[in-house]
């Protein structure tokens, strides 16, 4: 996700009597740059909101770019809220779970919920899980950088062979690596196991949940917590 399949980050409304309401903020405007720099997420546009004095370039309705400049206290919101979290994109997911929820959707639904994310940064947001199966060294260092901790982890097993088998991705072998990687840097995640009868429950759960205890152990536990759940099919499962 480059710099430059970064979109305009939409407005879709502004808070009444902000700082944005103040300076004449409609929704249908869009941030481009703040301070120079085109917020990827909500994330970037949080952290570069957080200083005093921030210098604005934005794309109003008829298409015209305005410079602004604004002085305020770093805790300060603008007021302002957005089409979506992402502005350049949405990480999607490259595994196969037998039980993905989005490939058991009915069909005939609207197209977004079709869409199979595996965005860390919907998961430090809003606590969506993801896999960790497909980030880029680039978004690790970002997540170590801007210590993007909890994050909420779809374990389901930790031996390799086994989760390899659940997600159908080879790179769901390293979990154990993974997750040793977030203790050595004093980050969390909230990890979750959905039990598939004769693949990972069993021994196989019993073997998750330990390895998952031996991470449970600090001032700062890199597993801070562990959901079991049983897994749920419906009707529409493929075959």
């Amino acid at each position: 996700m480059s710099e430059l399949s970064t979109s305009p980050a939409l407005i879709t409304k502004v808070i009444p009597d902000s700082i944005a309401a103040e300076i004449g903020f409609e929704a249908g405007d869009s941030i481009v740059a703040i301070n120079g720099q085109k917020p990827r997420d909500l994330i970037d546009y949080q952290f570069l909101c957080a200083d005093e004095f921030l210098e604005l370039e934005v794309l109003d309705t008829k298409g015209k770019t305005h410079k602004l400049e604004i002085e305020k206290e770093s805790d300060e919101d603008l007021g302002l809220e957005f089409e979506t979290a992402l502005f350049d994109g949405l990480i999607q997911c490259n595994n196969r779970c037998p039980f993905c929820f989005i490939d058991q959707q009915p069909p005939g639904k609207r197209e977004t919920l079709y869409l199979k994310d595996d965005d860390y940064r919907l998961s430090f947001l809003y606590g969506s899980y993801l896999t960790l199966t497909n980030l880029s060294q680039k978004e690790w260092d970002r997540i170590e950088q801007m210590r993007l901790s909890p994050l909420y982890v779809s374990v389901h097993a930790t031996e390799p062979e086994v989760r390899i088998r659940l997600l159908k991705n080879l790179r769901a072998g390293k979990i154990l690596e993974q997750i040793k990687w977030f203790q050595e840097r004093r980050l969390q995640i909230h990890a979750q196991v959905v039990v598939c009868p004769g693949i990972n429950d069993g021994e196989h759960l019993e073997r998750t949940l330990l390895d998952l205890a031996k991470f449970h152990t600090g001032n700062i536990p890199a597993v801070a917590s562990v959901a079991v759940v049983p897994v749920g099919l419906t009707r529409f499962r493929p075959a």
